[in-house]
């Protein structure tokens, strides 16, 4: 397939709701079209409000490897005028504008390999998307990867991806992953980790973590 360039808005394929605030949308280009991304990268979508387009950015969450489609994993921000528009408007069959991919919050370029030292993944809320696309490259690409992927969240109904997670620490010999809400919310007899990220809960799960590369996103 050629690669698409932006050439034409994409087409939404498929909407997940799946977590409160945060919906999972897959685009796609309209016509057979693949896309050459790094995992990492992100896009840029135009909505059009009061006469005038308005762009905003979000991180890829997909693997480049299933080069057809794109997903990217939205908040629903206060005030937020696209963010808002998307959730409210956004179904599937629609078409948006849409360029990119770019940004340097990636893997090198060319072919991806496992680093010869070990990653921590530090992510908090949406900003664990990017985070997502390099891990499920790992998985992909069948690499043994050295991962240490901790994710900080509300609560336990607030984190994106959070059957995949669990199905990754599986997959991926030595991908680690720990979870950290602020709170149970609303989930009975909840038993993981609670709290705000602090220096020594991080030093609990990752007690290397100043051997490690670290990729951090999030607000």
């Amino acid at each position: 397939f050629p690669v698409w360039q932006g050439e034409t808005p994409l087409v939404c394929r498929a909407r997940c709701d799946a977590v409160r605030d945060c919906a999972t949308f897959v685009l796609a280009a309209p016509d057979a079209r693949r896309f050459d991304f790094d995992p990492g990268q992100f896009i840029s979508l135009g909505v059009e409000l009061d006469g005038r387009t308005h762009w905003r950015a979000y991180s890829i969450a997909s693997s480049p490897n299933a080069s057809d489609r794109l997903a990217i994993s939205v908040k629903r921000v206060p005030g937020g005028r696209v963010s808002n528009w998307l959730h409210d408007h956004l179904r599937p069959g629609d078409r948006i504008a849409v360029t990119g991919p770019a940004g340097q919050f990636c893997f090198p370029s060319g072919p991806v390999s496992a680093p010869a030292r070990g990653q921590l993944y530090l992510s908090g809320g949406s900003g664990i998307t990017p985070l997502m696309s390099m891990s499920r490259a790992w998985a992909d690409l069948g690499l043994d990867a050295d991962v240490r992927f901790v994710h900080a969240a509300r609560t336990p109904q607030d984190v994106v991806f959070a059957d995949e997670i669990a199905l990754l620490a599986r997959l991926l010999p030595r991908w680690r992953a720990s979870v950290i809400c602020e709170s149970a919310g609303s989930t009975p007899g909840y038993s993981g980790l609670t709290g705000r990220l602090s220096l020594p809960l991080l030093r609990s799960q990752v007690p290397d973590l100043l051997e490690r590369e670290v990729w951090c996103c999030g607000p």
